[in-house]
């Protein structure tokens, strides 16, 4: 699997250009590119980063993981597992296994295993990962929400698709060869880094942080930039990460986001309050400020995770796709 035969940058069906309303009554032009509708069972930015991760794996496998009752992560690589006839191995932080999302998963044929929280801080720990494929005999351990070098590398297809679009130099699709500004929720950050690094100097990148106090974000981000040769490369493109719009925290929701989750659903763009509904958000209140480039046209990654709107009892509602 190829990440880069998971988006056409000219299809139709993966851009959506909508008016997203300012407070001063104006409205700001933008274009949303869906990884949402990416032809998968559970698509989204998750695909792309398993893309680079495993492209040499053919035939049987067994891949394990880590991730949480409603990971994105985990549901993707169940996903993608039933897909190419692949084992999977879930280790899960706490006792809950019963959520629609892993139920799902545990349905696509994901063995689930839960881990307690001591044991789910060791994960990053390459002693306790291979302690852990050891004992479930897994034949490749994927690191938590697929934060690696290869996951960016498989990521830069969609910063490849967003150039193409808006970067081509012989009068662009919609920018005139000028680039964008291109802003995405950020977890790890290893999906920024793979956008930047398959962009180039025309393009700014936004990363809006969903978590709270991840100060460690931006080294995540340069090493894996590092490991893809474009650390302090002049030809990628620029960044920046915002820590402020995380509405509380991690999966929190305040009454500034859910308005804008009801906006949302209205023009047709489901999101989830977890990621991307923030970095609309965050769109929304630095245009309102005079803090993005004017000029450019503005890129809004859908990075997918629809699946985890059933974890909000105000949100578990499916809209139309």
């Amino acid at each position: 699997m190829s990440s880069a035969t998971l988006l056409d940058p000219q299809s139709p069906a993966l851009w959506q250009t909508l008016a997203l309303p300012l407070p001063d009554g104006g409205a700001l032009p933008l274009q949303v590119l869906r990884l949402d509708r990416c032809d998968s069972l559970a698509p989204g930015n998750k695909l792309f980063k398993l893309a680079g991760l495993l492209p040499e794996v053919s035939g049987p496998a067994r891949v394990l993981s880590f991730g949480g009752p409603w990971s994105n992560h985990l549901h993707a690589l169940a996903a993608l597992g039933r897909e190419r006839g692949w084992q999977t191995v879930g280790l899960v932080r706490g006792e809950a296994l019963d959520t629609p999302t892993l139920r799902e998963a545990a349905d696509w044929g994901m063995a689930l295993h839960p881990l307690c929280r001591a044991d789910y801080r060791q994960r990053h720990s390459d002693a306790f990962q291979l302690a852990c494929q050891k004992r479930y005999r897994a034949d490749r351990v994927i690191p938590e929400g697929g934060d690696c070098p290869a996951g960016a590398r498989g990521c830069m297809a969609i910063g490849a698709a967003i150039g193409a679009r808006f970067g081509d130099g012989d009068g662009g699709f919609d920018g005139g060869g000028e680039g964008a500004v291109v802003a995405l929720a950020t977890g790890t950050g290893t999906t920024l880094a793979g956008i930047v690094a398959g962009l180039d100097r025309r393009f700014e990148v936004l990363g809006i942080s969903a978590l709270k106090g991840a100060w460690d974000t931006e080294q995540r981000i340069l090493a894996n930039l590092a490991a893809l040769g474009s650390a302090g490369d002049t030809q990628a493109a620029r960044w920046r990460l915002y820590h402020e719009f995380h509405c509380g925290g991690f999966a929190r929701a305040n009454a500034e986001l859910r308005k804008l989750l009801a906006w949302a659903d209205g023009q047709n763009l489901p999101l989830e309050p977890v990621y991307t509904a923030k970095a609309l958000l965050a769109l929304q209140t630095l245009a309102d400020r005079g803090e993005l480039s004017p000029g450019k046209p503005l890129v809004l990654v859908h990075t997918g995770g629809l699946q985890g709107r059933r974890g909000f009892d105000w949100l578990a509602h499916q809209p139309g796709q």
